[in-house]
């Protein structure tokens, strides 16, 4: 399994818990128990409070684990969110107050524009905007064969063919037909072991893979039951790949 870098992963958790950070810190520095404090931030009443104690963060947290192209603006404008209502928040306007912000205050205030300053990298800033930079989206493709049958869009009748190799979004498969099927639509039956799914595809190139002349073709999911059960099937064709390739390193 592939997983997002590490530093989303760290940040994004904390950010999704950082109401529940807020509760511990205002117990540890309190006298109060728990349920009193909880209690108290229940009879929070502006719209705007509530927002900010319970869902500013957490909203920053969702946007960067998701690392899409709207992540990065909503998560960097979580942080300068943050900043705004630090810097406008009593403690912070010098010389009006008479108290100076408490330490922790402080180094939030630091890691949120750490964080904005770490965003604006280039190297960090490509996943959110490069489909291709997100590495952990990318499926794991197996070489294996695989009896099929498929039925073009343009005609009705079932013809047999064979995938050489697979991912959960496509395959190549050697088709018994022409390159003007190029851009065509079909529909692929496959068949693993003791399982068989129908599916909607569509031919998007045709090319050589291991000295065979086949097509290019990727899956198109009606629905999300399709691709669940198009991930049990994989995970199925996964073992089986892994137990070939073994058996090959021992022959």
């Amino acid at each position: 399994m592939k997983y997002r870098p590490l530093p989303f992963v760290i940040l994004g958790i904390l950010h999704l818990v950082e109401p529940l950070l807020k509760l511990a810190y205002f117990k540890a520095t309190t006298h109060f128990p728990i349920m009193s404090i909880i209690e108290n931030i229940t009879h929070l009443n502006a719209p705007r409070a509530v927002f900010e104690f319970w869902f500013l963060f957490p909203i920053g947290g969702l946007a960067l684990l998701g690392v899409k192209k709207w992540s990065y603006p909503i998560f960097v404008s979580v942080q300068l969110y943050s900043i705004y209502r630090h810097l406008n928040y009593e403690p912070f306007t010098w010389p009006y107050a008479t108290s100076t912000p408490q330490w922790p205050s402080l180094v939030l205030l630091a890691c949120n524009i750490a964080i904005i300053i770490y965003f604006l990298l280039p190297e960090i800033r490509k996943p959110f905007f490069n489909k291709e930079d997100r590495w952990w989206e990318h499926r794991e493709r197996y070489t294996i064969r695989i009896p099929c049958s498929y039925t073009l869009s343009s005609g009705n009748t079932l013809k047999d063919a064979e995938i050489l190799n697979i991912s959960h979004s496509g395959a190549f498969v050697t088709l018994p037909e022409s390159e003007n099927i190029c851009q065509e639509k079909l529909i692929i039956n496959i068949t693993f072991l003791n399982d068989n799914i129908c599916l909607g595809a569509k031919v998007i190139s045709a090319h050589e893979f291991d000295s065979e002349k086949g097509f290019g073709i990727a899956f198109e999911y009606e629905n999300i039951w399709e691709k669940l059960y198009m991930t049990k099937i994989m995970k199925m064709i996964a073992r089986a790949a892994k137990k070939h390739h073994k058996q090959q390193l021992a022959a």
